[in-house]
């Protein structure tokens, strides 16, 4: 049961280092908020570093606020995270734990 457990350690390690690119919503399995949260940073960054290579006329300048709103969006959104990130954490292995001893006491098949 134990190599099933999410490590609290590992998700924050990664919370620490790549959180606003979502990479502790990926350890913890929620694929749908982890994709958004690195779509929402990676894609402003992306389009910094073109702007950043080109001229600034007006479109530029709208794409360069929009993107920095983003990115800045991303930055609050991963440090609410981390607020929850030890009860998604939690119940993660509660629900592990469970579906363990239901497989054990054959309430549902392999």
């Amino acid at each position: 049961m134990l190599k099933f457990r999410k490590s609290k350690e590992a998700a924050w390690g990664l919370w620490a280092g790549l959180s606003f690119f979502g990479a502790h919503r990926f350890y913890t399995e929620n694929y749908g908020y982890a994709s958004i949260m690195l779509s929402t940073s990676a894609v402003p960054f992306v389009v910094i570093l073109f702007i950043a290579a080109s001229d600034m006329d007006g479109l530029n300048m709208v794409l360069l606020w929009l993107s920095i709103i983003l990115l800045a969006g991303s930055v609050i959104w991963s440090w609410i995270d981390a607020f929850f990130l030890n009860k998604r954490i939690e119940e993660l292995n509660h629900a592990q734990e469970r579906e363990i001893i239901a497989r054990i006491k054959g309430y549902i098949p392999k």
